[in-house]
């Protein structure tokens, strides 16, 4: 194998090493980076695999693709915000030799690697667990303002949760019934959307939507929300058959659950 390839192959292997203890000391990767790290890897490996090949055909293919590595100039690094970002000069990689101790370096990194995805898969874990506690704690805030009647408090705490969990169809409700509470019911319809990006089938969201709509003069897209609850719940006919029957109280004080 020529002086280029092994240059590649040495040169390639150090990077990874980088990345993965780079990997191991950042907290809050994202799934999509941690994707595209992923894919990288791979890259790497498969072109490895065909530098060291006993097959002439197959060491020429890897040439190519080093070849189409190399000349790109390429490098991966993570930037103060956490996000992965592409730099076009390849200069800085360290080319200092391989310590004896990485004798296996493609071992070496397995090793590297799984330490660090178990140990983010830890922190990942702790900080859901904070997050989960900090929203729910607002929302009893939330919950407690809306009862009082304190609709801004109520969007307000209600706010400070979403921000904890984004996932949550709850919080997104609740807040979207508090904008209703204070006839703004295209910010309502707005939380209500993304209630329904966390389930598309969720009741409340989908007859709160009917309720803005109705109360937004839009009878189409009323109508339209009450027949998408019926087919996403069935088994809610006798519900729904009364929540279309009271839609048309004028001054109704929309309430929530206290979940």
């Amino acid at each position: 194998m020529d002086s280029k390839n092994v240059e590649y192959n040495n040169e390639h292997m150090i990077e990874r090493q980088q990345v993965i203890e780079n990997l191991s000391s950042t907290n809050k990767l994202t799934e999509e980076e941690f994707q595209n790290f992923m894919h990288r890897v791979t890259e790497i490996e498969k072109i490895v695999s065909k530098l060291m090949s006993s097959d002439p055909k197959e060491q020429e293919l890897g040439e190519t693709l080093a070849d189409t590595i190399l000349n790109a100039k390429t490098q991966k690094e993570f930037s103060e915000l956490e996000e992965l970002k592409v730099k076009t000069n390849r200069t800085i990689i360290n080319k200092s030799p391989i310590n004896e101790n990485t004798s296996d370096p493609t071992k070496m990194g397995q090793e590297a690697f799984m330490k660090s995805i178990e140990k983010d898969a830890n922190e990942r874990a702790a900080d859901r667990k904070i997050r989960n506690e900090r929203a729910e704690t607002l929302k009893r805030i939330g919950n407690g303002a809306f009862k009082e009647g304190d609709y801004e408090k109520a969007v307000t705490y209600f706010t400070k949760a979403i921000e904890q969990r984004k996932d949550s169809s709850v919080l997104w409700n609740n807040r979207a019934l508090s904008y209703m509470n204070l006839k703004l019911f295209e910010k309502a319809l707005h939380d209500c959307e993304w209630a329904l990006k966390v389930n598309d089938s969720n009741l409340k969201a989908l007859l709160n939507s009917a309720k803005c709509y109705k109360n937004l003069h839009n009878e189409e897209k009323c109508k339209e929300f009450i027949k998408l609850a019926r087919e996403k719940n069935p088994h809610f006919q006798k519900f729904i058959d009364d929540f279309e029957k009271d839609l048309d109280t004028i001054g109704n004080v929309y309430t929530i659950d206290d979940v």
